[in-house]
């Protein structure tokens, strides 16, 4: 059995994870196939909410409705938390929490050795199991994701990740680095950081924090962009922000700030450590430094207790920050979260028109900022034949000549739909 699948869910840390093992997974012999056809299937699960578990368990039971009967383990933050749970979705179904020993036991199932120092070897082919292994080429993102950081000291009231997770931790500049200038070999133009709390990341010792991280990729790297996956608002530090400012385009000036709600009395309940004249603050410090900046977010609609005018002074608050981008989510009760159990609960049916109503908010602001990029220019990392990303993160369209994987200067002549057009 050599014929393998990945399927992710859940957050961009996952997506990283998962490409890292598909990659080692390809370097030690494995052929890359379509779930129906795999002898052997990763689930890298998700369990940030209700529905996610719901997710989970769904993507379990249609992978081990694979033709060739195929083993299915599951890993990750849901296997974390209920691992005699999944385990018992099927006799073909591995519940194996810690990604790393899912990666070597799929290695085991798959006929390719692990040797001594978790080196997975083949007969022509070998590779760390640390996540480094290159992430390029057919089937991956043509921008790459960096793990710089994992885990999260935080405790919002919805949330249970940092229970699956455990305490924030750092990858060591070195490693991060030796990644980074691998890629840019490779030909990436483009990284992105990514982490449960990349703000968190530091030094082992505690000195230093993500500006110093950033000060030191620009100075071993000049081919490749930097992007900043999310970070939470108190970690828009001017130092950061500073940084950002005067690299020359070298860190993109996209921020995406995860407000969660624009209410004072709804974010305290979230356990949220800032309230809506910190945000605010933060976002004046960063458009002041960087007038083109674009700021994108997200907000839980619906939360427990969130009165009509909590919500209307949220969605106020959305507008007044002229988000480019908002990501709207229904709040979904995770069992073991206090929120759970926080009373009153909204009823389905006005999470569903709050959320739509939050929806058209975004769609405004996000047309908003499109227009007044139009006549302007931005490097485009060019995706796919025709498509890129703007540093903006918007959508870009463009002539076919362009190279997929460069990075280009281009000007904006129109915008349609959800699209800039670039000349």
């Amino acid at each position: 059995m050599v014929k393998f699948n990945v399927y992710n869910l859940g957050c961009k840390v996952n997506r990283v994870e998962s490409d890292s093992i598909t990659a080692s997974l390809l370097a030690s012999g494995g052929n890359q196939v379509s779930r129906k056809d795999a002898d052997v299937i990763i689930v890298n699960t998700c369990t940030v909410t209700g529905e996610a578990d719901t997710k989970t368990r769904k993507a379990i039971r249609q992978s081990l409705a694979g033709e060739n009967n195929p083993w299915v383990i599951a890993t990750g933050c849901a296997i974390a938390i209920d691992r005699q749970g999944f385990a018992a979705l099927g006799d073909r179904v591995i519940a194996e929490p810690d990604r790393m020993q899912a990666q070597v036991k799929a290695l085991e199932l798959l006929g390719l050795k692990v040797g001594a120092g978790d080196i997975a070897t083949s007969s022509n082919a070998s590779v760390h199991l640390d996540g480094s292994q290159l992430r390029t080429g057919k089937g991956f993102n043509t921008r790459m994701g960096i793990k710089i950081q994992d885990g999260c000291d935080n405790a919002c009231s919805y949330c249970i990740v940092h229970v699956a997770r455990g305490h924030a931790k750092s990858v060591e500049p070195q490693k991060i680095l030796e990644q980074v200038k691998s890629a840019e070999q490779a030909g990436v133009r483009e990284i992105v950081l990514t982490g449960v709390n990349i703000g968190a990341w530091s030094l082992m010792n505690g000195t230093h924090s993500l500006a110093y991280l950033l000060e030191e990729i620009l100075a071993e790297t000049s081919k490749l962009r930097v992007r900043i996956s999310s970070l939470e608002p108190q970690h828009a530090t001017d130092d950061l922000l500073q940084l950002m400012a005067s690299s020359s385009g070298r860190v993109c000036a996209h921020l995406h700030l995860p407000l969660q709600s624009g209410s004072d009395n709804t974010l305290k309940a979230m356990y949220r450590s800032y309230n809506i004249e910190f945000f605010a603050n933060r976002i004046a410090r960063a458009k002041k430094l960087m007038p083109k900046i674009a700021l994108t977010t997200d907000l839980i609609v619906g939360f427990p207790g969130e009165s009509e005018s909590d919500f209307a002074a949220s969605l106020k608050f959305c507008e007044e920050m002229a988000f480019s981008r908002m990501h709207v989510f229904r709040y979904s009760k995770r069992p073991g979260t206090p929120a759970a159990v926080m009373e009153p609960q909204v009823s389905p049916q006005e999470k569903a028109r709050r959320a739509e109503l939050a929806r058209e908010c975004a769609a405004r602001m996000q047309q908003t900022d499109l227009a007044k990029r139009v006549k302007t220019s931005e490097l485009v990392l060019v995706e796919r034949d025709g498509r890129g990303t703007s540093e903006s993160y918007h959508p870009v369209q463009l002539s076919s000549e362009h190279e997929v994987g460069s990075l280009v200067l281009l000007r904006f002549i129109a915008q349609r739909d959800n699209l800039l057009i670039a000349q």
